[in-house]
């Protein structure tokens, strides 16, 4: 091992027991805005579900730090990868949530909400006075268009002192940049598979970190030996040979628990009905704060101009709660007007969870139910049933598409190639070691995630966010009901 590899710190860790750290690491980690992910929760506010939930994204950064070093390290005993690619993917791995907002993909989500109205606004040249967005607007929207990953980006070749570091190490910063927002992948699809695809090191410390800090058990995964399952073998296409990372075969159980393990995560933990109700009241409260220009950055722009500002480092979950406290003072002292956000801030105050009045399950392999089909696009396309049903527009949905892999086993070879390029990158590839043969674990007869890849399971809850404790809730739930089941 040289230097470039050789720990010169352990930092310890209730799941991998010591991490050791690098001196190029080590420098990334001592920046001021590395530091700022200890301030930013790695599942926003599940906490008031799963109380333990306490965990930051900077502890997360440093498990897929560690994951990625034991993947690379295998890797590169086995002679599949040099050690320019162990520092590179290990150095994305460190950086790859340094893009992240206050309260994580919430967050993310109302950045993202803010831009695309912002735009829609500016191409109808209609003023802010003239908007009239509806509660159940905000606290739905689910945009992605200001994806943290694509920040992390800026700021990775943007933010001075980390942009140094890396060019003093003879790393690019585009180029770490790419790899841990997929883009290096159409180059080198390794890089992309390591930390970008349906098991990468990302994706293996949230699973068994959540599930730690949340007390499930959902999260056991055999992490040593699906490590050692990894290999990187050439693949034959059209276009020439290119590397790709594989697992052996013979392990493909351990991997189709994981992928498992993942959608029961997901289902039970990440989309459970009381912390998705509560992240509709704080998203709301969130934008509301952002349009009234009473936030630290009120929109995407204002955020990457002041990367290399010390307030950058301000931009967490505890400035946003002071931030939601002052502008309800504000209003207290009734110089602002805003009866509906009081009320909600107020309602999370005290965690009075909004109440789900309705909910829809559903599991299918090509066309959801009617019942499903109906609810969505009235949610979506006639929102005002479900106002008068309600008798109030202090309400919001959600609605949680669930896959267990990146492609169905059903895709033809032109709908590979036309439309699903990036999946395939992503998805997982197993390797029969005797005869070199390599196949999508989707695409495996004999497997139980090859049945169950072409079913979506999804669900759709719409809760009311107003306290009323005298309300009809079951009334309300036949009335949804009859208008679902009537067209």
């Amino acid at each position: 091992m040289t230097d470039k590899l050789r720990p010169i710190k352990y930092i310890n860790d209730p799941i991998y027991g010591a991490i050791g750290i690098t001196e190029l690491e080590m420098k990334i980690i001592d920046t001021s805005i590395f530091q700022r992910l200890r301030g930013l929760r790695q599942l926003a506010r599940i906490n008031y579900v799963f109380p333990g939930a306490e965990h930051s994204r900077y502890v997360h950064s440093l498990g897929v730090l560690h994951i990625m070093g034991l993947m690379t390290e295998h890797l590169l005993k086995r002679g599949d990868i040099d050690e320019e690619d162990a520092v590179k993917m290990r150095v994305a791995a460190l950086l790859h949530d340094i893009g992240h907002y206050p309260f994580s993909h919430l967050g993310e989500s109302v950045y993202s909400y803010c831009k695309d109205i912002d735009n829609g606004r500016n191409f109808l040249q209609m003023p802010l006075n003239e908007n009239s967005e509806k509660l159940y607007e905000l606290c739905s929207s689910h945009s992605k268009s200001a994806h943290h990953e694509h920040l992390g980006k800026y700021i990775v070749i943007n933010h001075r002192e980390i942009s140094d570091i890396l060019k003093e190490n003879e790393l690019d910063p585009l180029e770490i940049g790419e790899i841990f927002t997929g883009e290096r992948g159409s180059r080198n699809m390794v890089y992309t598979q390591l930390l970008h695809s349906s098991l990468d090191a990302d994706r293996l410390d949230y699973l068994l970190r959540d599930s730690y800090q949340t007390g499930v058990k959902y999260g056991m995964v055999d992490l040593q030996y699906l490590i050692r399952l990894l290999l990187i073998t050439d693949s034959c296409e059209e276009s020439g040979k290119n590397k790709i990372l594989v697992c052996n075969k013979k392990g493909q159980h351990v991997i189709e628990h994981f992928l498992m393990s993942r959608y029961f995560h997901y289902s039970q933990v990440i989309f459970h009905k009381t912390n998705i109700a509560f992240e509709g009241m704080i998203k709301s409260m969130y934008i509301k704060l952002i349009q009234k220009k009473k936030f630290l950055f009120n929109s995407l722009e204002e955020i990457q101009e002041n990367v290399n500002e010390d307030n950058f480092l301000n931009f967490n979950d505890s400035f946003l709660e002071v931030a939601f406290q002052n502008y309800y003072k504000e209003i207290l002292d009734n110089k602002i007007p805003d009866e509906e956000y009081k009320e909600l801030y107020e309602m999370y105050c005290k965690r009075i969870r909004p109440k789900v009045v309705f909910e829809v399950k559903d599991l299918y392999e090509e066309e959801s139910s009617s019942k499903c089909a109906i609810l969505k696009w009235i949610l979506m396309k006639n929102p005002e049933k479900i106002t008068e049903i309600l008798k109030t527009d202090k309400w919001g949905y959600q609605i949680v598409p669930i896959t267990i892999e990146k492609i169905q086993n059903h895709y033809t070879l032109t709908q590979k190639k036309e439309n699903y390029e990036e999946d395939m990158r992503e998805a997982i590839k197993l390797c029969e070691i005797d005869t070199k043969k390599i196949s999508y674990l989707a695409e495996d007869k004999l497997s139980v995630i090859g049945k169950l890849v072409n079913y979506k399971s999804e669900f759709i809850r719409v809760y009311v966010l107003e306290n009323r404790e005298d309300s009809d809730y079951r009334d309300m739930r036949k009335k949804i009901e009859a208008i679902v089941t009537s067209n």
